[in-house]
């Protein structure tokens, strides 16, 4: 019963709490925030009387939430620019918004009372403030992509806002978006030259074409073939000169080991030779331990290849050359593994996974080669996502 009790005056407390959590924001004219915290508790459950509590709560912050908003909309269509235009069709759509929300609870009842709500349609306000900002974004568009580089990209912010927004509001807004991303953008001329004989054209395929996803940049576009009408302003030179291995090498060193384990026991005598016994007449023993020896051998095998070249980035606007940086890719295979004589307990602990190791066949030279290239590239993709094109 005292656990019922103790249950209940939880709940309540908890109940006590939202409500006066709500008339709070209401207080402080957090009008948006207390309608919020009010549906919440009455999505719960509207027919408990502590849940009730919330209804004229609901009811004035529904109100003064409205006024708020209709009186900021007044405010903003003075000066129509396209975030003001954003705005107010957000407010439109959080008017509309909340009479939705109240209608998904009616009936609602307050000490036996049906509250009533008062609503308007705002279908026409909503449609109208999204063609209103769909517009501005529009013309704003068109005004920039007449300005520079820089004008181009705002204009492709308000497009790609506009497609999200109302992607049927024209049927030019594809080819609009992809003349805003070309005038706003840096283009970069990749080349590759390969005067290594023993790499294939096949293993560099798709070489110099560089991924600029997760660049820094959006704005730099990287090709690997030129495009008819594209003006390029920069030009990567990338040159692989030489290829070299470190051929297939094992190498041995033997470590002597040598540690004192305990070997049994051994019992303790007294001055007559005779065992000793403890407090309750058992046999008093003492650990006998003894020096083992053991020797590991440990092998190490190496196996490498290293790519070497080097990255030219020309300014073609200029007709400079900004910068020539030589560049390695490496490919390593090491493997470590061993093998021992003697008694295993004198090991150390730090060569027991090489001596759970075992002897591995070398790779080929063509996966030493797809490496070197791989780790290549890799360094080459660093390389550009650090320039300022």
């Amino acid at each position: 019963m005292k656990n019922i009790l103790l249950l209940f005056l939880a709940i309540s407390i908890v109940s006590c709490g939202s409500t006066q959590k709500a008339t709070n924001l209401i207080q402080t004219g957090n009008y948006t925030e207390a309608f919020n915290t009010s549906v919440a508790q009455l999505n719960k459950d509207k027919t408990k009387k502590s849940k009730q509590k919330h209804i004229p709560i609901l009811k004035e912050a529904f109100i003064k939430a409205a006024k708020v908003d209709l009186d900021e909309i007044k405010v903003l269509q003075k000066n129509k620019t396209p975030e003001n235009l954003k705005k107010v069709y957000g407010k439109y759509l959080n008017l509309d918004i909340r009479q939705d929300e109240i209608k998904a609870l009616q009936p609602l009842y307050f000490e036996g009372n049906e509250v009533s709500f008062d609503f308007d349609d705002y279908t026409k306000k909503v449609k109208s403030s999204k063609n209103n900002y769909s517009t501005a974004l529009y013309k704003n568009a068109i005004d920039k992509m007449k300005g520079s580089q820089l004008d181009a990209r705002t204009a492709y912010k308000h497009l790609e806002d506009l497609m999200y927004l109302n992607p049927t509001y024209r049927n030019d807004l594809d080819a609009l978006l992809k003349k805003a991303k070309n005038k706003g953008s840096s283009f970069v001329y990749v080349t590759l030259k390969n005067n290594v004989k023993t790499i294939s054209n096949d293993s560099i395929k798709g070489f110099s074409a560089i991924n600029s996803t997760n660049f820094n940049n959006p704005w730099v576009l990287y090709h690997n073939n030129k495009e008819k009408g594209i003006l390029y302003s920069y030009q990567i030179d990338i040159l692989l000169n030489k290829l070299t291995f470190e051929p297939e090498k094992t190498s041995q060193q033997t470590v002597p080991q040598e540690a004192k384990v305990q070997d049994g026991y051994q019992y303790k005598l007294d001055g007559n030779g005779n065992v000793m016994k403890d407090a309750k007449g058992n046999d008093i023993k003492t650990a006998k331990y003894k020096i083992v020896k053991a020797e590991v051998a440990l092998y190490q095998q190496n196996k490498a290849s290293k790519l070497d070249g080097t990255v030219t980035i020309k300014d073609l606007n200029k007709n400079t050359t900004v910068s020539t940086t030589p560049l390695f890719g490496e490919a390593k295979f090491q493997n470590t593994y061993g093998k021992y004589r003697g008694d295993q307990r004198a090991i150390e602990q730090k060569y027991h996974k090489a001596l759970q190791s075992k002897e591995i066949p070398y790779p080929k030279d063509y996966e030493f080669v797809k490496y070197a290239i791989s780790n290549f590239k890799q360094k080459v993709t660093t390389l550009l996502s650090q320039q300022q094109f």
